[in-house]
């Protein structure tokens, strides 16, 4: 047996909390109340079984394309959103009830940034749901999926999910910049999201969490994306006075009456 030497300090242990997945952290509402567990490797080109519909053909080839960004078990929310993307556009709500939504175009990201195609657009946005920075919620009336920003998510399971626009919550609004997308890689537009909802939040982006995302190589590589994502001026953008974004501006006029 190993004695400790006098003197020598104890190497302290990892302080890394555990980083819950979007379905272990239970989002509230009847778009994460299905969840399909996807094959690992399932691919979707290959989805053409004769004896499959088109409607099931669809689902199943999303599925294959939206596992990856969600661990392999995709919410039904993802294909809403899938879906809404389709479209160009999204429809942002800003409040619980709200019965007008702002339209955010989207489709225009990809053609206006040469060498970003549509599908890391999809992709981006597909990361930042997956991270708890927005969810989606069916619109039954009108039957369109609509989306709605979050302004701090539970820490671990069973804990309260606060939405931008709230009344009485503390923290201020932060919402995504579209020129991110134009302008800067994918991965780093990425983790402007990340720090940006942690200021919402009202707390400090950790590296090494964000190192064990999907899609990050560790902390190391955490932190050059992080040091790519100040250095970009995203992180401190502020598009009004009352945002520190602009074109995903989750306010409405009343807001600014």
């Amino acid at each position: 047996m190993g004695r400790k030497k006098p003197g020598k300090p104890r190497r302290p242990r990892s302080s890394i909390p555990r980083q819950y997945t979007l379905q272990e952290l239970q989002p509230p509402g009847v778009a994460y109340d299905e969840w399909y567990q996807v094959e690992r490797g399932m691919d979707a080109s290959k989805v053409d079984d004769p004896r499959l519909g088109p409607e099931a053909i669809d689902l199943m080839r999303r599925l294959a394309l939206l596992a990856p960004s969600y661990d392999h078990v995709v919410p039904r929310a993802a294909l809403l959103l899938d879906t809404i993307i389709d479209t160009g556009q999204l429809p942002v709500i800003s409040q619980d009830g709200a019965t007008e939504a702002t339209l955010v175009p989207i489709g225009k990201v990809a053609s206006e940034r040469p060498g970003m195609s549509a599908a890391d657009v999809r992709e981006s946005l597909h990361t930042l749901h997956a991270h708890g920075a927005f969810l989606v919620i069916p619109d039954e009336e009108h039957g369109v999926p609509l989306i709605r920003f979050v302004a701090k998510k539970p820490t671990e399971p069973g804990g309260t999910w606060h939405f931008q626009g709230e009344p009485g919550l503390s923290t201020r609004q932060v919402c995504m910049p579209t020129e991110m997308w134009d302008e800067l890689p994918t991965d780093v537009a990425a983790a402007v999201g990340f720090i940006r909802a942690h200021k919402a939040q009202l707390s400090e982006p950790d590296p090494e969490v964000y190192g064990t995302h999907a899609g990050v190589n560790g902390t190391r590589h955490a932190r050059k994306l992080f040091a790519a994502a100040r250095a970009s001026g995203y992180v401190e953008y502020a598009g009004c006075d009352a945002c520190p974004a602009g074109h995903l501006c989750t306010r409405t006029a009343e807001d600014d009456a």
